[in-house]
């Protein structure tokens, strides 16, 4: 591997957004707002990497398992911080952690494997036709995780700045059982 692979653009991006959580970690339980702010800024980074990737052709492997990494560890970090917080939905939280990891890395395995992005129309036609579906209709894609990632950081901003947030946890907690 080049060492001029770890100073492409992206992989400076996803650099970035490891230090970013570091941050979110750090103040997660003392300064939420810090916190959040760092959390939201690193989620941001991940639309930027993609981009940079491909318009200044520096796609590559390392990269690619940088981005997916960072993800997990940022969606995981969150959950766990809601635990903490949450103690009474731990176990939902808990096993929101292990679908997470496990579907993306049974996904970025199989296709790593077979020799192709996790993301690539090629790659996608030997999938599941949920799996197409899901990764091939990027505005799907995009709704989805961008949804899941904005209900964790609300539930994490609402338990600083609500005094009964009783209400919306049993909402959520019903959205699980249904």
């Amino acid at each position: 591997m080049s060492s001029s692979i770890f100073l492409y653009v992206p992989n400076l991006i996803g650099y970035a957004r490891v230090f970013l959580l570091i941050g979110f970690y750090v103040f997660a339980l003392t300064r939420w707002e810090v916190a959040i702010c760092a959390y939201i800024a690193s989620f941001a980074g991940d639309l930027f990497d993609g981009y940079f990737a491909k318009k200044l052709n520096q796609c590559s492997t390392f990269g690619m398992i940088l981005d997916m990494v960072t993800d997990r560890i940022a969606t995981t970090g969150l959950l766990s911080i809601l635990s903490i917080i949450y103690p009474r939905y731990a176990i939902i939280f808990t096993c929101l952690q292990g679908l997470d990891l496990s579907s993306h890395w049974f996904h970025m395995y199989s296709t790593a494997t077979a020799g192709g992005h996790h993301k690539d129309k090629q790659t996608l036609k030997k999938r599941n036709f949920i799996l197409r579906i899901y990764y091939g209709s990027y505005p799907l894609f995009a709704y989805l995780c961008v949804s899941a990632e904005l209900t964790y950081v609300a539930l994490y901003i609402l338990y600083f700045v609500s005094d009964d947030n009783t209400f919306f946890l049993s909402c959520l907690y019903s959205f699980f059982l249904l």
